[in-house]
């Protein structure tokens, strides 16, 4: 919308920013200082460019991608590529692509349960992932969290949401807890009647995983079990299906099974003891119906008289008994007076002074009632008789000094010796000596030392040691001085209580062990067992771990079995050892530890591993059958068996080796290495666990050479025997090349030399060493064709070396010709010509280019010196034309255009002195300027309208520029060559022409210097050549029919083929 308010919906400014694959827009409002809701239009416009934005930001949200992922998977499964989930690399280039790199974008929890490889984006697990741990119980498992891609070429990013659902596996039972249950139930309960027992859980978190049903075991007992489903689980209740009776059976064991859905259904069972309480329905009863006793007279109250027993059939409060004496007993007053009941013992004691009266029994009735709600009661009868005693032995009472004592005492394993336990107090109411009393103990740990006028102290003697003796029995004995003597023993029980002054001790000082490697985590170890000889809780031993366990190991603390908290690799850990701790609940604590040496055992899970890439043997040729040509050999990290290696040639390798068992490698038949050079195969490695593994190498076996191959001769050979030259040709002329190869390897082998064996007998001949090349040593005047029956030997360099000889015939020809054939048509001579023509074109056309760039730039320099230079001009007159030209090339030498079968166009290159420029002169006509020149040619002096002008009165300077405007072409000269022999007239005897042109003797010579005019250009064909001398000018190169020659103080000139007034106009050659 344009206008007052104007709104602009466009790309983000820095494209920079854009995330990897995404697009982010931004959406600008510009409103012109006016309310945006002030009409309905204006709304509506709104609306409408939110919803552009929104649409225009979709792509700007970060991906998300979505993986599975079964629990209880091993720790480094594969979970999925966030690349090509996502489909990064459609938006990119290759090299983007892979300059991706991957990272978790917050340091979370999830990234302890996964990982991610930072250069491909792929995900794996880092720990074995229980779904129940992670989302216990949510019907769907989502874990999630963020990543960074980021290109480490370029500044793009882009964050990627990854949500992996955990799917469930059936791995979990039903668990009851507790798992073992006591009930109680009365045993007057009417049928029917339930008993509500908890329900097992099942940690699976899908359904169908989880518990189904339950039944009870047995089915036929007097228990039923009533499962009902409510909310998603069940209500469990026992029902008594028929009347108990506690006296008969007074407790039932039934087991409630639960049942999950899985493939595998997994179960899980409750442990029910259902306790029949008693109903009280049963009496006291008597273990006889009348008891009697005699007694002394006189002896002292709380001596006992004797005991009644009785038993009760029910339990509990229902069988515990309380007696006493009856309350319907008419003379109840008169026997409390004298003895006393013992109600929870049933101990009849003397109270009073027992008086001895002829013919009295004391008839006591006595109750027993037991403590159930309604008591139940039966009575029985003591008869007591009173003995007639003169003497009285002495009482004896022992009264503890701590509380709460009856008959015992307690005393600490570290009490002193010293410490005061019990008093003894002692009384004998008889006189004289039957009234003195002595008492004496009977345990050798304490002594009795006597108090005057207050009895005995029991003391401790000697140090005491509960794990030595727990309980001491100890007896008091008084005895007085009568005659007879009468005594009295009192007993008393010392109870040591337990110090923990002893740390547990294990059974074993080590524990020997083994497991097999790649274990299952839980599956067991081994049990330690540790005993404290402390009571109480002083001995109660719990174990634990030290840590150089490693967190590898996991131990039950109550009982000591110890499990695997780790896969176990043999081959990265032969054995672990680790120490067990053992510790009492005393305080303070006491400990002891204990060594496990848990071997691991082997199991086949590594295949033979070879130690490089592949091997390479090598071995010569020729040898005998079964030669060891070397041996491979490979590792494999197991043991025994299992890492005991057997090595096979591959069997669909058909070549000439067998491979042996213990890997060495040799040769089934005798091997050329003409035929093959190299062979290559597959070796198998077999261990010999169970099952086999196995893993295969390449070997390469070179075939060494050995020199049983002659030298073979290709040329000369019989069809083609011969080879010719003339006389005349000059020393060093070649004729030919023998032309031999060896079959052996590349090397002394096969490197050849050449000798003359015979036929060279008068030294003409000259034959290369290494080359083979023939030719001419030395001239030999012949007047007729002679030819020389030749021999060669040619003969390799190896060690025990191979030849040949071949036979031919050089014939020397009487020809005056100046090119000499040889026999042999190779086919490569015209090739050969054709790379010289064509680099010698090359090379020419280089040197025109170089002059060309020469010229200009000084033609440039010329012409700024001359803009800067206000002088006058020396001279007026012109500097003629000069056109350099290059003559036709045929077979690599250079020719006349008369020479050529057809006229070419010559390359021409034009360029103009300058007229200003001091010291250049166009034209020389002064006869006696002329300089020096050779024999073979005459000098022709142009007649110029200009005053005649000498270089030698120019300034330097001036002979110095025009030195360089002329380029020195001697330096671009090529080396013509002397000899032809290979051409296709050579060995022929002819006068044709050689290719390389004719002497300076057939060269037409222009005329002398005295015939030169100024009409003589005229009278000159077009593109004749003519000579100047030029002095100064050293090293130039005169061109003549042909050849190149080094003439000091010339120049050449033709006349110009497009003047038509036929005046000389020199160019340069």
């Amino acid at each position: 919308m344009l206008g007052r308010n104007v709104w602009v919906v466009g790309p983000c400014s820095d494209s920079n920013d854009a995330l990897v694959g995404h697009q982010i827009i931004n959406v600008r409002v510009i409103v012109d200082r006016e309310p945006l809701l002030c009409d309905t239009s204006l709304r509506k416009t709104m609306a409408f460019l939110w919803t552009v934005a929104f649409l225009f930001c979709l792509p700007c949200c970060y991906g998300s991608i979505s993986f599975t992922l079964q629990e209880e998977e091993p720790m480094g499964t594969l979970v999925g590529n966030i690349p090509r989930e996502s489909g990064l690399g459609s938006n990119m280039t290759d090299e983007e692509f892979r300059s991706l790199k991957y990272d978790f974008l917050d340091q979370t929890k999830m990234g302890s349960l996964f990982t991610i490889n930072n250069d491909n984006g792929n995900i794996y697990t880092a720990v074995v992932i229980d779904r129940e741990t992670e989302c216990s119980f949510k019907e769907v498992c989502s874990l999630d969290f963020d990543v960074m891609v980021r290109s480490s070429v370029s500044t793009k990013y882009e964050i990627i949401s990854v949500n992996i659902v955990i799917l469930d596996i059936n791995d979990k039972s039903p668990t009851f807890q507790p798992n073992v249950i006591t009930v109680q139930i009365s045993e007057s309960e009417a049928i029917g009647t339930t008993i509500g027992i908890e329900g097992a859980t099942d940690s699976d978190s899908s359904a169908k995983n989880r518990i189904q049903n339950y039944r009870i075991v047995p089915e036929d007992g007097p228990f039923g079990l009533n499962v009902t489903k409510k909310d998603g689980g069940y209500i469990l209740k026992l029902v008594l299906k028929r009347i108990l009776d506690r006296e008969q059976i007074n407790s039932y064991q039934v087991s409630i099974v639960a049942y999950d859905g899985g493939l595998n259904p997994n179960s899980g069972t409750l442990s029910v003891t259902v306790e029949v309480t008693d109903d009280n329905d049963n009496s006291p009863v008597f273990t006889q119906s009348v008891f009697e006793a005699k007694v002394r007279e006189g002896v002292r109250p709380g001596t006992s008289v004797l005991r009644v027993s009785a038993s009760d059939a029910d339990e509990g409060k229902n069988a515990e008994i309380r007696y006493h004496f009856s309350p319907t007993q008419s003379d109840l007053d008169e026997i409390k007076k004298i003895f006393a009941m013992n109600d929870t013992t049933g101990d009849v004691m003397v109270v009073g002074n027992l008086v001895y009266e002829a013919g009295k029994v004391y008839e006591i009735s006595v109750v027993a009632t037991d403590l159930g709600p309604q008591p139940a009661e039966s009575q029985c009868t003591v008869r007591i008789t009173v003995e007639d005693f003169g003497n009285n032995p002495p009482i004896v009472r022992v009264n503890f000094l701590s509380s709460n004592s009856i008959g015992m005492v307690n005393v600490s394993e570290n009490s002193k010796s010293g410490l005061v336990i019990a008093h003894v107090n002692v009384e004998d109411t008889d006189s004289g000596s039957n009234g003195v009393v002595t008492c004496g103990i009977s345990d050798n740990s304490f002594d009795l030392e006597a108090v005057q006028g207050k009895g005995y102290v029991v003391l401790i003697k000697s140090p005491l040691d509960r794990e030595t003796k727990a309980v001491h029995n100890v007896t008091v004995t008084c005895q007085d001085q009568g005659t007879p003597a009468l005594m009295t023993n009192s007993h008393f029980l010392v109870h040591v209580q337990d110090e923990n002054d002893h740390s547990p001790h294990f059974k074993k000082a080590i524990y020997f062990s083994a497991i097999n490697e790649n274990n299952a985590v839980g599956d067991f170890i081994v049990q330690v067992l540790a005993v404290d000889d402390d009571a109480g809780i002083n001995a109660a031993v719990r174990y634990q771990l030290h840590s150089d366990s490693r967190n590898m190991f996991a131990i039950n603390p109550e009982t000591g079995v110890i499990t695997a908290n780790h896969r176990f690799d043999r081959e990265t850990d032969l054995f672990y050892k680790f120490t067990v701790i053992a510790v009492d609940g005393g305080s303070p604590p006491q400990s002891s530890t204990a060594s496990i040496l848990l071997n691991i055992s082997d199991i086949n899970d590594n295949p033979p591993v070879f130690e490089v890439p592949e091997f390479q043997f090598f071995v010569m040729e020729n040898m005998d059958p079964n030669t060891n040509i070397g041996s491979v050999s490979a590792t494999d990290k197991d043991e025994g068996k299992n890492s005991d290696i057997v090595f096979t040639l591959s069997p669909n390798s058909q070549v000439p080796f067998m491979v042996h068992t213990g890997g060495s490698i040799v040769t089934t038949q005798s091997l050329d290495r003409e035929i093959n050079n190299k062979y290559s195969f597959q070796v198998w490695a077999h261990d010999l666990g169970s099952p086999s593994l196995s893993s295969q190498i390449t070997v390469n076996v070179l075939v060494g050479d050995q020199n049983d191959n002659a030298p073979i001769i290709v040329y000369p050979s019989k069809e083609n025997n011969s080879m010719s030259i003339s006389y005349t040709a000059p020393v060093g002329s070649p004729i030919s090349v023998i032309k031999a190869y060896d079959l052996d390897e590349e090397g002394p082998n096969s490197q050849l030399e050449y000798f003359f064996n015979n036929g060279n007998e008068l030294d003409i001949f000259y034959i290369g060493k290494n080359t083979g090349k023939i030719s001419l040593r030395k001239t030999y005047h012949v007047e007729m064709d002679v030819t020389f029956a030749v021999s060669v030997i040619v003969r390799d360099k190896g060690d025990n070396p191979q030849h040949n000889i071949t036979n031919f015939y050089i014939v020397l020809k009487y020809t005056n010709g100046t090119s000499v054939q040889a026999l042999e048509d190779t086919g490569n001579k015209n090739i050969v010509i054709t790379v010289i023509i064509v680099c010698f074109t090359i090379l020419i056309s280089a040197v025109i280019f170089t002059i060309i760039c020469i010229l200009c730039r000084q033609d440039k320099r010329l012409k700024k010196s001359r803009q800067q230079n206000s002088e006058k001009n020396l001279y007026d007159e012109k500097v003629p034309e000069v056109i350099m030209e290059v003559s036709p090339e045929i077979n690599g030498v250079l020719c006349n255009p008369g020479d050529t079968p057809s006229k070419k166009k010559k390359k021409e290159v034009s360029f103009t002195l300058t007229e200003q420029t001091p010291g250049m002169l166009p034209a020389y006509n002064n006869p006696g300027f002329m300089g020096p020149h050779s024999q073979d040619s005459s000098v022709l002096q142009p007649d110029y309208d200009g005053a005649p002008t000498d270089f030698r009165n120019l300034p330097p300077k001036s002979q110095y520029s025009l030195q360089n405007r002329v380029p020195p072409l001697h330096q671009q000269r090529q080396q013509l060559p002397s000899t032809d022999n290979f051409s296709d007239s050579s060995g022929d005897t002819t006068t044709a022409d050689s290719g390389r042109g004719g002497s300076d003797l057939d060269l037409s010579h222009p005329p002398r210097q005295d015939e030169v005019g100024s009409e003589y250009a005229k009278l000159k064909p077009p593109g004749s050549l003519h000579k100047v001398h030029l002095p100064h000018f050293d090293n130039f190169i005169q061109h003549t029919h042909g050849h190149l020659k080094s003439q000091p103080y010339s120049a050449l000139y033709q006349t110009n083929t497009n003047n038509p007034s036929g005046e000389w106009n020199p160019s340069y050659v």
